[in-house]
């Protein structure tokens, strides 16, 4: 079963967004990121950061490429590994920002959790992008 080449599209630039704006957030409030990096990782919190901002980047424009021009192989190729690396870094980042079990009251751990798995999912998704764009 394959999808429409449309749909294809669509699902890869969904996720390719959530990435941008957030390369983009960071960009536009360094401060604030860097002390929710700093809260979490204290060592060489401005080099994580920039890695963070240009992956994200980097991949999300990856990603597009792959979703509107499917034809190019090179291009299918580079979203796929971004794919991955994306779900990669969104699994570590989400067990080391969106800790649902360090919450002390059960309202803060419920919505942690929502977001802890939100994130998975989001992951699950570039995994699927991953497999459909490296396997044809």
């Amino acid at each position: 079963m394959t999808l429409p080449s449309s749909m294809q599209t669509l699902a890869l630039a969904m996720l390719a967004s959530v990435f941008a704006w957030s390369a983009a957030d960071k960009l536009l409030h360094w401060q604030d990121g860097l002390a929710e990096v700093r809260a979490q990782l204290p060592f060489a919190p401005v080099i994580l950061l920039y890695g963070t901002v240009f992956l994200q980047t980097a991949g999300s424009l990856c990603l597009l490429a792959a979703a509107f021009f499917p034809e190019q192989p090179l291009l299918r190729y580079l979203g796929g590994w971004s794919a991955l690396a994306l779900a990669g870094f969104t699994c570590m980042a989400t067990l080391l920002f969106h800790a649902f079990w360090r919450e002390k009251n059960a309202r803060d751990m419920r919505r942690m959790l929502t977001v802890f798995l939100e994130h998975l999912a989001l992951a699950g998704g570039l995994f699927l992008a991953a497999t459909l764009l490296l396997s044809s």
